[in-house]
């Protein structure tokens, strides 16, 4: 009989099985095109910044005041709820169709399993294997016989490798670094950073767990795999920023966030004269702005006297000039009268209210995107940020997050709970993006390898990457008194108009979620958009 310790891992994949969200295609919204989704398409092709989830502030990390739900009752059993593939999502939704043992030839099936349907299979394998197994690591050239019928050879090979990936991570959660070691060897032989998206997916979650043995053992020498990577890669990364931008604009997940934000607070406006919008750490490129600007001027009976933006930053980064004199040279063209100041602090604790210079009249939004999550690692900049928010007393505040929970302090759930999320990051990849794209592989070399390693691999303080979900941060907001504003139905059909620019949107959909949106990938939530007052 297994001890507790052993259902670790275990639990944690049923426990993500059993909420799966299932693979649909959202019908999208074909009606004629409205005027501030044709803004938004006609400045599409400008350069389009998004602050990338996996880059993320590196200072000392405490663990943050806000927990998780506890997730249902205790693994009780070695069984598997076998329907978990046909459980209905949070909102009504298709099933997710797996292949079973009765299905007919591979080849007649067309529809290809996406890399998260690989993964709740090899999930369900890898409980159900341990349940037979009474020293499962006793053929390790061999771990698991996967006898799936109804799958391709590709299929079959990456539910292979994904079990291994398991196991090893068992293992390391188990503490038994020398059979860990060995399955990570057989996830090193069998995955690439060039391969398909499952191989590309364990190439960096072995990488992640040999990294965190050797912190556990003591071994901090430089992975030879990631130094070889970096290497082959570094014309690229001379220019990251303009490799980031580039595939920002061929994966919709980014558009639809940044669209449906700038959609709310244009609506939130509400024909003010006087419009004055802080930018939280993300205004290097501005296309949101123009995108506001444009669709502003387009509405002839609002008359504007004055548009400001306030960018606040941490770091020094010479963009957010260009990018004012850029959002001024286009805002003289459409006659609209704009200022711009830029406010630099070394610290959150470093702003204040004062530094915000207010005019009578004004209606202010924030603007708020995958900065927060940049402050769980630092709940006392957090909250005071929130303070500070709250006393500017802004119309609407817009937030966008990455919608996962990557705070425990437990190493399987943290690995699980990442397996699953980047997962579907790199099945849109896979989609949207050719096998050979550069733009790609910066992207997950720099932005995504980096992410998972700390995840991953780091605890305490080094642990810096932390996201959580919109449920939590909705406890958290009312802490400080603000209201969920839902989003409307206008701007859900405006984003699904966006969606429906790109070939890969079918993937691509919007669950709407109490008042907010989450931008998912073939059923995985992947981003959060949510609104709110304060009271």
């Amino acid at each position: 009989m297994f001890t507790s310790e052993k259902f670790a891992l275990r639990k944690v994949v049923d426990d993500n099985l059993s909420v799966a969200p299932s693979e649909t295609r959202s019908n999208l919204i074909k009606d004629h095109q409205k005027p501030f989704h044709s803004n938004f398409e006609n400045l599409g092709k400008l350069y389009f910044d998004f602050t990338s989830p996996g880059v993320q502030n590196t200072s000392k990390a405490t663990d943050f005041q806000l927990k998780e739900d506890e997730k249902g009752s205790a693994f009780s059993s070695l069984g598997i709820v076998k329907d978990y593939a046909s459980r209905p999502r949070k909102m009504n939704a298709d099933t997710m169709n797996v292949p079973s043992s009765n299905n007919e030839d591979p080849e007649t099936n067309d529809q290809k399993l996406s890399t998260t349907a690989r993964i709740r299979m090899a999930s369900q394998e890898f409980i159900d294997s341990y349940s037979s197994k009474d020293d499962e690591t006793s053929q390790l050239s061999h771990p698991f016989a996967v006898s799936f019928s109804g799958l391709s050879d590709d299929e079959a090979k990456d539910i292979q490798l994904l079990l291994t990936l398991l196991a090893s991570a068992e293992k390391t959660g188990q503490k038994q670094f020398k059979c860990a070691l060995k399955l990570i060897e057989l996830c090193s032989n069998m995955s690439l950073n060039e391969g398909n998206p499952v191989e590309r997916l364990v190439y960096y979650f072995s990488e992640a767990i040999h990294m965190k043995i050797n912190r556990e053992m003591g071994r901090l020498a430089c992975n030879e795999r990631e130094s070889m990577q970096i290497f082959d890669l570094r014309e690229a990364l001379m220019n990251v920023d303009t490799c980031i931008s580039e595939f920002h604009l061929k994966v919709p997940l980014s558009q639809v966030c940044q669209f449906s934000s700038i959609h709310t607070i244009f609506e939130n406006l509400n024909k003010a004269t006087k419009i004055h919008v802080i930018d939280l750490e993300s205004c290097r490129a501005g296309i949101q702005y123009l995108v506001l600007m444009q669709a502003i001027a387009s509405c002839s009976e609002w008359h504007i006297d004055h548009i400001k933006i306030t960018a606040v930053a941490t770091s020094s980064d010479p963009k957010i000039k260009d990018t004012c004199k850029r959002l001024a040279d286009f805002a003289k063209s459409m006659n609209i009268p704009f200022s711009f100041k830029i406010i630099m602090i070394g610290d959150v604790l470093d702003f204040n209210v004062d530094m915000i210079e207010r005019n009578e009249g004004e209606k202010v939004a924030v603007y708020a995107p995958f900065f927060l999550s940049t402050l769980i690692a630092k709940p006392k900049s957090l909250e005071y940020l929130m303070r500070v928010i709250r006393k500017i007393k802004p119309c609407i505040t817009v937030i966008t997050e990455v919608e996962a929970n990557h705070t425990s302090s437990a190493f399987v759930d943290r690995f699980t709970e990442a397996l699953f999320f980047y997962g579907a990051l790199f099945d849109s990849m896979s989609d949207c993006l050719a096998d050979d794209d550069l733009n790609r592989k910066v992207m997950e070399s720099v932005c995504y390898g980096k992410a998972i390693r700390n995840i991953v691999a780091a605890d305490g303080d080094e642990r810096t990457i932390r996201h959580i979900c919109v449920d939590v941060w909705r406890k958290f907001f009312q802490r400080f008194g603000m209201l969920e504003i839902e989003l409307t139905d206008e701007t859900l059909n405006e984003t699904n108009l966006v969606i429906g620019n790109f070939k890969c949107g079918n993937s691509c959909s919007v669950l709407v979620d109490g008042g907010c949106f989450l931008v998912e990938w073939k059923g995985v939530p992947i981003f959060s958009v949510s609104a709110w007052k304060f009271i």
